[in-house]
Order: structure tokens, then C-alpha cells, then sequence
């Protein structure tokens, strides 16, 4: 992902890593960012860098340039007749941010939501927009955004004014106005947030001051509502009755904590993050999908309130309870807890599901809200509860990939892999104190946690709860047992999540699974495996679609596919138990062929 900030100095980051550009390789990028999404004609270029003063063979220049720069930026730089681009999903842009939020803060339902967002719009303006770029042809750029942020200060004094912030505002109106003395708006607003001080005074010695500015330069006087202010204050009758917000509505605020020593998981935070600030016109679902125990609720739940403030009207957290067979939540009834959520009283709520989508439709439609839903078993669990527009956000996570969802609503995926060997490192020495880590055999039990999240979770806490055991003895005590450490007081473990998902499986895949249990490498290949078992290729890939489906495979290239260290020791435990199954298998047989033979 390509980030290019221009609200200030001209900053280039790639996977979030700053990058360094030369002079015209940064003015080339400002001219296609300025433009992102549409194809820029190499002459317009050539006129942007160079103006008149072209150098020598100008398309050669661009070329060599175009080619630097994509080695530096990857992808995101596309070439297409008749010249180039950035391509609009591949790239962000701090402008398209702030205009964003500017247009949701001309959207709010009162003032003070108007300026919350103007706000978070201005904080992204670092100082003088496109700062480093020297490019002729950008001039007239530079101009806009200059004016465009001299426009949103004026609307957020306006909404400032207008909720009472008269007092607050007096300072920065002030130096305001002294950056752009012609500007009569801006000077409006300082008279009126100093006479609503009790300073009428100075409000007037603020409209001298300005006419005498503007006869000076351009020999004219204010407008005239600026004089008919002016003479308001002068006769002290400007009647100032501050516009109060309606009483606030209950606002679903659901999201629970985050979980403690939360670590490793940045760039999926990112990710998640640079999905929602991709613009589209269709509603969108962020599929995060994984095994259990991975921590997908984990990380959504800090993403969201990480994000929390981007949806004003609330954030609604739904536990559909995927995870226990049988006890999955109907759509009907997680309807009904989130019209709740929306403030709909028990007794108004519809009877059938239709109805209650409907309502829901109808109430979120005007709102900005963050729906997450965790641990969804099915796709049909959350049709009814996609947004109809793309002001609210759904979220959702399952251990399931929820294929079929793609046919329905656009989806953006992401797929939850363990925590490196650095993370678990990490969590594991939070847990159980830096201390206890130090010890040589803390490899061995990185090594048996894999990166699991609640693996290293139980295992830290359990090494925690035993201060004086050693730590070798204590990795030979968890290679010596079957399951993954319990906690007296905590019902989960990663075995119990690898159970559900292989209890979910048709008996042909299951077995398959166990199959694979036996297998010496964690690398497996379609063609190989179909021959051994003497399944066609076709069958076979019907079967790992099974598998994948349930996270207990990863597929990981043309026809490859591999297991994770911890999902391995659960098919060994699976290949074990067919193998057992098999020979009593065999024995009835025989039994079976001897009583005919008697």
C-alpha cells in the first residue's frame, strides 16, 4: 500500500515504511497524487516538472524517471496510455482523508459535530501543503490546497460560534485574520466571537482595522453584512442566543476491552484501517477470518476503538456464537439485539425477520455506526445485517471463510496467521515476567506454543502461576502432554477450537485430515496427495476446499497447500486415533467373514 502525504512536507510511505525520493522523483509523484486515479499524458508531465524550460529529449527524462520512481513505490504506479498513474485502491492520500471528513462534518446533524470533524480534517494539515515539491505546474495546486484550508478553518469557527465556543476561539481567530487580512469572513467571525467576550472594543477596532486594510489595497470598503454588524455593535444590539446541540441521543458505545498485553498484530491493524479509508460506492463487510484462538476478536476489538470515532452514532458489538455447534445466534434474533441497540423498545420491535430488517435498514440508514459481529458461523447469520449505505461499517469475524458471502455483498478479507517467533517472545515475557524468559529452554516453549495467541496466553499464565519451576522442566512437561495447558478457571483451549472445526468436516474429509496426520512434512501438493490416496485430482480438491474452508489447511499456491506447527499436532493426534479406528474396523470385518465361514 502506497501512502503519499501532501498536506505539508511531501512524505512518501510503502507498507508504512518511509521512503526517500529525489527532487523530481518527489514532483513527478505530487503531480500523479494530485490526480490519483486518473491517467496523467506524459506531454501534461513534461509540462508540470519543466514549464517552458524543457530539457534536453523530455519523454526519455519522464521515462527514466517513471522507472526509478516504480522501483522505489512498486505497483501503485501504472502505466496507461497516454502516460501514467497511481492507481486509485492501491494508494491513500492525506487530502482524500481531510476532504472526507469534511464533507461528513457538512453532513452532521448539529455544530458541534460539524466541528468535531473539521477538527480531525485540519489536525492532518502538518504546515505548507505540498512542501518539498518545487515543480513549476504546481503552483496553481499549491494556491488550491492553501485556500481550500483558509475555506474549513472558516467553517469550523462558524460551527464553533454557533455551539458557544466564542471564548476558545478568540486566540486562533486572531492569528487567523492576521495571516489573511483581506479575507472578510474571517474577520466577521473574530467581531463577533470578541463582542460575545464582552469586548466590544476591540470588535470594532477589528473592522477599522480591516477597512482601513481593504481601502488601502483594493480601495473598496467591507461587504455588507460585514457593515451591518458593525453597526449592530455599535448600538449594542446583537442579540446572541448560542444554538445548543439537541439532547444527545443514547449512543450504543458496546465495544468491550481490549485484551491485555495486546502485541504483534500492527500490521493487520493497518490493514484493517486502510480498508474502511478506501473510497467505494457500495456498502462494504471486512471479513477477518481464522481458527480459533488465533485472536481475531482480539484484534478487532482494538481496531475498533482505535477507530471508534469515525461513527459518531455508536459502535455495536454482536456476539452471534459461532464457535458452539448448535448454539449459533438466528439473524432474527440478532436483529432484534441490535434494534435494541438502536434504542427501538422491546414492544416496538416486528415479530417476523423481514420486518426487523427493514426497521434496521430504516434506522441505520441516516447514521454512522460500527457494527461488529463476532464469531459468525454462516453467511445467512449476516446478510440482514449489512449496512445500506457506506456511512456504517460491518465487521466480522469467523473461523469459517465465508465463501459464498462474495456473491452476495463486496467483502474484504483478511485471513489471521500465528504470531511470529519475535511476538510470541514478546507476549510470552509479558505475561510471565522478562525474567523467566531469559532461560535457554524458552525456545523449546515458543516452539510449543506456535504463535497461537491463546496458546501463549495459557501457557505464559500458567508458567506465571508456578514461580519456581524451572523452565526446562517445565517445556518437558509440555511436550510430554497431549492437550494444550488449562486453566482452572478458563474453558478454552486451542484444542477444543481444532476440535470444532474438524467435527464440522463430512466423514470424507475428516478422514482425509487424519490422512494427512500421518504425513512427515507440513507441505502438501494436490497431485501428489490425490494419487496416494487414489482419489481423481477433481475429488481431491473438493476435499482440501473443505479443509480451507475451515482454516485446518492454508492454501499456498498453485495447487500446494500446508498445516500450521499446531494444526500438525492435532492431525498426528487425528491420524492416530483413525489408525485405531481402522484396526477395530479391520477386526469387525473379520469377525464378520469367520461367522460365515462357521
Amino acid at each position: 500500500m502506497l501512502e503519499v502525504s501532501l498536506l505539508g512536507p511531501t512524505e512518501v510511505r510503502v507498507s508504512g515504511e518511509s521512503i526517500t525520493l529525489a527532487p523530481l522523483e518527489r514532483n513527478l509523484l505530487a503531480v500523479l497524487a494530485l490526480s490519483k486515479g486518473t491517467v496523467i499524458s506524459t506531454e501534461r508531465i513534461i509540462d508540470c516538472l519543466w514549464g517552458d524550460r524543457h530539457p534536453a529529449s523530455p519523454r526519455s527524462r519522464v521515462q527514466g524517471l517513471i522507472s526509478t520512481l516504480r522501483r522505489k513505490v512498486g505497483e501503485a504506479l501504472i502505466t496507461r496510455h497516454p502516460g501514467y498513474q497511481l492507481d486509485a485502491a492501491g494508494t491513500t492520500i492525506d487530502l482524500d482523508e481531510c476532504e472526507d471528513l469534511a464533507r461528513q462534518g457538512r453532513l452532521a446533524k448539529s455544530p458541534g459535530e460539524t466541528a468535531q470533524y473539521l477538527r480531525k480534517a485540519l489536525s492532518l494539515w502538518r504546515g505548507e501543503p505540498l512542501d518539498g515539491v518545487s515543480a513549476p505546474g504546481i503552483e496553481v495546486d499549491r494556491t488550491r490546497l492553501c485556500e481550500k484550508r483558509v475555506g474549513l478553518l472558516e467553517e469550523r469557527f462558524e460551527a464553533e460560534l454557533e455551539v458557544g465556543n466564542h471564548a476558545e476561539m478568540v486566540g486562533e481567530l486572531t492569528a487567523t485574520v492576521s495571516a489573511n487580512p483581506l479575507r472578510e469572513r474571517l474577520a466577521g467571525q473574530l467581531m463577533l466571537a470578541l463582542y460575545r467576550c464582552n469586548r466590544q472594543a476591540d470588535a470594532l477596532k477589528a473592522y477599522q482595522a480591516l477597512r482601513e486594510r481593504l481601502a488601502e489595497e483594493l480601495g473598496s470598503d467591507p461587504c455588507a453584512d460585514l457593515r451591518n454588524l458593525h453597526a449592530t455593535i455599535l448600538r449594542g444590539e446583537l442579540v446572541y442566543q448560542p444554538q445548543a446541540d439537541p439532547v444527545a441521543e443514547l449512543r450504543p458505545a458496546q465495544l468491550p476491552a481490549s485484551v491485555g498485553h495486546f502485541t504483534g498484530r500492527d500490521s493487520e491493524l493497518a490493514t484493517l484501517t486502510r480498508m474502511i479509508k478506501r473510497q467505494s460506492d457500495e456498502p462494504r463487510v471486512l471479513l477477518v477470518s481464522g481458527l480459533g484462538g488465533l485472536g481475531k476478536t482480539a484484534l478487532v476489538v482494538r481496531w475498533a476503538h482505535s477507530i471508534a470515532d469515525l461513527y459518531p452514532d455508536g459502535q455495536i458489538f454482536l456476539d452471534l456464537h459461532g464457535r458452539a455447534p448448535g448454539m449459533a445466534m438466528p439473524a432474527g434474533t440478532a436483529l432484534a439485539v441490535v434494534l435494541a441497540a438502536l434504542g427501538v423498545a422491546k414492544g416496538d420491535i416486528p415479530v417476523t425477520d423481514d420486518e426487523r430488517a427493514a426497521l434496521y435498514r430504516t434506522l441505520i440508514s441516516s447514521k454512522r455506526v460500527l457494527l461488529v459481529a463476532d464469531d459468525v458461523s454462516s453467511v445467512n447469520q449476516l446478510l440482514p445485517l449489512v449496512p445500506p449505505t457506506t456511512a456504517s461499517q460491518l465487521v466480522a469475524t469467523s473461523r469459517r471463510r465465508l465463501v459464498a458471502l462474495a456473491a452476495h455483498h463486496a467483502v474484504q478479507p483478511l485471513r489471521i496467521e500465528p504470531l511470529s517467533v519475535e511476538a510470541t517472545y514478546d507476549l510470552l515475557s509479558r505475561i510471565a515476567g522478562p525474567e523467566r524468559l531469559r532461560d535457554p529452554a524458552a525456545g523449546r516453549v515458543v516452539h510449543w506454543c506456535g504463535g497461537w495467541p491463546l496458546e501463549i496466553r495459557l501457557t505464559g499464565s500458567k508458567l506465571a502461576a508456578r514461580p519456581w519451576q524451572s523452565l526446562n522442566s517445565f517445556a518437558d512437561e509440555l511436550a510430554e502432554q497431549l492437550d494444550d495447558p488449562v486453566l482452572g478457571d478458563d474453558p478454552r483451549s486451542v484444542h477444543a477450537a481444532l476440535a470444532g472445526a474438524y467435527q464440522s468436516l463430512s466423514p470424507a474429509a475428516a478422514h482425509l485430515f487424519g490422512r494427512l496426520g500421518r504425513y512427515p512434512v507440513s507441505s502438501l501438493c494436490l497431485q501428489t496427495t490425490a494419487a496416494e490416496a487414489d482419489i481423481s485430482v477433481r475429488r481431491m480438491r473438493q476435499l482440501f476446499d473443505e479443509l480451507t474452508t475451515v482454516h485446518l489447511v492454508i492454501e499456498d499456491g498453485p495447487d500446494r497447500y500446508r498445516f500450521h506447527d499446531i494444526v500438525r499436532r492435532f492431525a498426528r493426534r487425528c491420524a492416530a486415533e483413525l489408525v485405531d479406528r481402522d484396526a477395530v474396523d479391520e477386526w469387525m470385518r473379520q469377525r464378520v467373514a469367520d461367522s460365515y465361514r462357521i
